[in-house]
């Protein structure tokens, strides 16, 4: 224990012993002089104060006071004198409890101190600005401050101990108004201005009134989660102030009830404020589960953060980064009946950044990769196996199924790691499973699964060697299909040993190339000002391109798979007249919105708004499948600004 410690203990000790909070410095010395004598020896920091001098005394006193734990002063006789502020505290905060009990007990004012303690223990703040952090529950005083709030309108100051909970003085106020309504004359008077202020509304001013007034337990947590009612709240405030505002002379029951309606309308005004901000931060949640559900159905950290709502405000300033961690959190782990959580993470990419997505999006997802992998990858190994024979070669995976499995897998991690993440993910065997279970329509488009093992890559994407290998012999001229004069070119044109290897290694080469490359347009580039309005136009065009598109994937491509997902039509021509009279309507309105774009304002968020506005067009609301098509006219849009040029 320090001596500004034992000081101060021995302090408030000797007031209540006193029962004072006024304390001469000489009476003190005196008790503490005894004390450290009788208990130095337990005690060695209190030896200083054994003597006769006041000087150690004075110097805890001065440390003491400049904390506002007591103050001093000197009285006309040349005494100093100490008051103890936790004195004081103690018998206001008992004095309270006594007015919780019996609400027509005024609040404790300024002016009852005495007047020999000094107006400069009380640590006076506006009401407003001191009650409101409290309400949040930031206390960051110690239990035995006092406090004075000021209140407006010249209502005398009321004294506050920090030991006192606010709720406590919250629900003091609420009593004081609701014992003042039992009377008969006043009950039925502000009843009657409630239901007139709210004609319409008459049973739910009664019903609010009658539950104030006959459930005071449960008055101060209606407050709190009033919702509606909150207009009822701060309308009967008003006209009690009003009315009691017209009295001349004030007497303490009326300065009590103005007191207890200004603290009131103080906490009115605070949990409404905080119901509406909680009443945003649903929506911004809701309108963040919307963003996750839509493609690409994938999404990092850093996409989610810049989600905006359907005015293109950011969502993350209407819920905080700590609200948006602790829902992914719970959408990442909470699960019901042994069931996987809602969102699941995966890993992709070289830099292994986490992303996110719907569990019931996953197969969805994998159907369309798969769709765009098999077309990407067939016209790459048909091309590559079309120039392996040229040069009268073969490799491996021409004849070796095992080997044209491992082909096909390092060609997916290449060019759809979002695929081959998913593929080889930890939970895709339960999200078929549960998909299955419920009868989910993804589950029917595509099996992934036969014996408990994942399918080879050729079965989910309908990939044979032979068709490839066919395919990559038609484009040969004849001589290189004909036995004998096959035979004869391949004695000439045949490579040596030397230049096969050679040939590989450059292969290899370019396929590492092509593989770094595409980890490196990973990084989205921020289009640059050129101050002309079509370049600019292009290039925001192009960055966006370079942001929406998946790595390994084209704009066209893109656009064909989504077509495909919107544009269910089974006939041929009438799904390309349907594609073509979206095309032309999305054409047609962006050659007007074009006229007054800027490169800078061509952003995600307003090719989003867009689309948005397009798809609710009500010659394209027929369309079922509403996401798909959002996400295809916003693609349309870019690939028409990109060829502004």
């Amino acid at each position: 224990m320090s001596t500004e410690t034992s000081i101060y203990t021995l302090l408030k000790s000797f007031a209540t012993h006193q029962n004072s909070a006024i304390i001469q410095l000489n009476d003190f010395q005196d008790y503490i002089r005894r004390y450290a004598q009788k208990h130095a020896n337990e005690n060695t920091e209190l030896i200083p104060f054994m003597g006769q001098s006041t000087d150690p005394l004075i110097n805890e006193i001065t440390l003491l006071a400049s904390s506002h734990k007591i103050a001093s002063t000197v009285d006309k006789a040349g005494n100093e004198v100490i008051f103890v502020v936790p004195f004081i505290v103690d018998k206001l905060a008992a004095k309270y409890k006594e007015i919780a009990n019996n609400p027509t007990i005024p609040f404790p004012l300024s002016t009852d101190l005495s007047k020999k303690i000094p107006q400069e223990v009380i640590q006076k703040q506006a009401a407003a600005e001191f009650l409101t952090p409290l309400f949040e529950g930031k206390n960051t005083f110690d239990s035995e401050t006092l406090f004075g709030l000021v209140m407006p309108r010249e209502m005398p100051v009321i004294l506050f101990p920090s030991s006192i909970s606010v709720n406590l003085l919250l629900d003091i106020s609420m009593n004081k108004i609701r014992q003042m309504l039992h009377k008969d004359e006043y009950h039925d008077y502000f009843l009657k201005k409630l239901k007139i202020s709210n004609a319409g509304k008459e049973i739910s001013v009664k019903n609010f009134f009658t539950q104030f007034i006959t459930k005071p337990v449960d008055a101060l947590e209606t407050l709190k989660t009033s919702g509606d009612a909150f207009y009822f709240w701060s309308q009967l405030c008003f006209f009690i102030r009003q009315d009691y505002e017209k009295v001349k002379d004030y007497t303490a029951e009326d300065i009590a009830i103005l007191q207890s309606v200004i603290i009131t309308e103080i906490a009115i005004s605070y949990f409404k404020n905080k119901s509406q901000q909680n009443a945003q931060r649903q929506a911004a949640l809701k309108m963040l589960e919307n963003h996750l559900s839509k493609p690409p159905y994938y999404f990092d950290h850093g996409t989610i953060l810049k989600f905006t709502d359907t005015k293109g405000v950011p969502l993350i300033g209407q819920y905080s980064e700590e609200d948006l961690n602790n829902y992914l959190k719970e959408k990442t782990t909470k699960s019901e009946s042994n069931e996987l959580p809602e969102l699941l993470t995966f890993k992709a990419y070289a830099n292994e950044q986490r992303l996110y997505i719907e569990k019931a999006k996953v197969l969805q997802l994998i159907v369309r990769l798969c769709s765009d992998a098999r077309e990407t990858l067939k016209d790459k190994l048909t091309k590559e196996w079309y120039e392996i024979y040229q040069g009268f070669e073969t490799v491996q995976e021409m004849s070796n199924q095992e080997a044209f499995e491992l082909k096909l897998e390092q060609e997916v991690k290449t060019i759809s790691p979002i695929l081959f993440a998913l593929l080889n993910s930890n939970f895709l065997s339960l999200v078929h499973y549960e998909a299955r279970m419920a009868h989910d329509p993804a589950a029917e488009k595509i099996s992934l699964f036969e014996n408990g093992k994942l399918k080879p890559y050729s079965e989910l994407l309908l990939l044979s060697r032979h068709e490839i290998s066919t395919d990559a012999r038609i484009l040969l001229p004849f001589w290189y299909t004909t036995p004998i004069l096959s035979w004869l070119v391949a004695l000439f044109m045949r490579p040596s040993k030397k230049e096969k290897a050679k040939r590989q290694a450059e292969r290899k080469r370019a396929s590492r190339d092509t593989r770094n490359s595409d980890e490196e347009n990973q990084t989205f580039k921020t289009p640059q000002k050129s101050g002309d309005r079509k370049k600019d136009l292009i290039n925001a065009a192009k960055s966006l391109e370079d942001k929406m598109i998946p790595q390994g994937s084209t704009l066209d491509r893109e656009l064909h798979s989504y077509e495909h997902q919107w544009n269910m039509l089974i006939n041929k021509k009438l799904a390309a007249d349907l594609t073509e009279d979206v095309n032309s309507l999305i054409r047609d309105y962006m050659r007007k919105t074009i006229r007054t774009m800027q490169g800078s304002s061509f952003t995600e968020e307003r090719v989003r708004g867009l689309a948005e506005t397009l798809a609710k067009t009500p010659s394209l609301q027929r369309i079922k499948d509403q996401e798909e098509l959002t996400m295809y006219i916003q693609l349309y849009i870019i690939k028409i600004v990109k060829n502004l040029g």
